[in-house]
């Protein structure tokens, strides 16, 4: 599996959204920009369900300040919280597989056409929206 041009144009978006959020969250511009760019590098080396966990352990080889956020972001419920990975999964969910910032309902419903209702990605997916929104994310 590689990063194709979709997913670059994915990528893309969600470190600049990460960017342009940041201080909302008292994080710093350059990190979040960072992390946005980095957190689906495991697309190079894995698929789809892989890609978290190949991409942490890559990052965290090269001892990257945010490789937890990588290998939980997308996974509800994993014990593992913080700021960063709150941002991150709210830029992943406002972009969709082109780069578009869209609403939740549009990234859901996108994700439901391209992998199904009953696929863990969707409903993950819905899980961490609803997550945000009790943290009073804004759609």
């Amino acid at each position: 599996m590689a990063i194709d041009e979709n997913r670059e144009k994915h990528i893309m978006a969600v470190a600049r959204l990460m960017k342009d959020k940041a201080k909302e969250f008292d994080l710093d511009e350059k990190e979040m920009f960072t992390l946005g760019f980095l957190h689906d590098i495991g697309y190079e080396f894995g698929g789809s369900e892989e890609h978290h966990t190949v991409g942490a352990e890559m990052l965290k080889q090269q001892n990257y300040k945010y490789y937890q956020e990588v290998l939980h972001h997308g996974k509800p419920n994993t014990g593992y919280t913080s700021k960063a990975l709150d941002l991150l999964n709210y830029a992943d969910m406002k972009t969709n597989k082109l780069g578009e910032y869209v609403s939740f309902e549009a990234r859901l419903e996108d994700i439901k056409s391209r992998r199904g209702e009953n696929s863990p990605h969707y409903i993950n997916s819905k899980a961490i929206i609803e997550d945000l929104k009790s943290k009073n994310f804004k759609d």
